[in-house]
């Protein structure tokens, strides 16, 4: 399925410049693909050796990376509106292998966003008894604050790999925050 993105940057797939051996995207960025099962076995690894000390690493890292993704985003929130920004969003990442993505609720008087994944990498074929998607948790965190320029908290109130069929995540931000008042870039 080809999706082009709305971001103004043309396909979102990063092309193989084959001379250089890069990935690239054409905003210039570059890219390194690796697959589900290695990213599943970096996190099982890291659990190994620290325990929960790994959770906080994948927590933050994923915040970090939500952070700057969303600073690449928020411009578009003035053309696209914070329901579309959102939708296109979801349609991205489930192009580039995070799952399906579906945004259930944005609403703005409560301070609250409500995302459902099916199928994502982190817990493909995982069974837990405790929800351990810390990464999607800290980058739904980075991309909900950086784009509505507010400091977000999620929650992740379900598990794929503890109930089998998706993971419910919950942002909230605190009412004296003002949405996409002043994105932060």
């Amino acid at each position: 399925m080809d999706h082009k993105s709305k971001f103004g940057q043309g396909d979102i797939v990063p092309k193989l410049d084959a001379e250089k051996g890069e990935l690239r995207v054409p905003s210039g960025e570059d890219w390194v693909m690796i697959s589900g099962e290695a990213l599943r076995n970096v996190y099982e690894h890291e659990v190994a050796i620290l325990g929960t000390g790994a959770f906080v690493i994948w927590y933050n890292a994923g915040k970090a990376v939500g952070k700057t993704e969303g600073v690449k985003f928020s411009a578009f929130i003035d053309s696209l509106g914070i329901d579309q920004l959102a939708q296109e969003l979801g349609r991205t990442y489930n192009q580039l292998g995070w799952g399906r993505i579906e945004v259930k609720e944005i609403d703005l008087m409560k301070n609250e966003v409500h995302i459902t994944m099916r199928n994502s990498p982190m817990v493909r074929r995982v069974k837990d008894t405790e929800p351990r998607c810390w990464y999607v948790r800290g980058f739904m965190e980075g991309i909900i604050s950086s784009i509505l320029g507010v400091e977000a908290t999620a929650f992740e109130l379900n598990c794929e790999a503890v109930n089998g069929d998706h993971c419910e995540f919950k942002a909230v931000w605190k009412a004296e925050s003002s949405p996409g008042a002043q994105p932060q870039r």
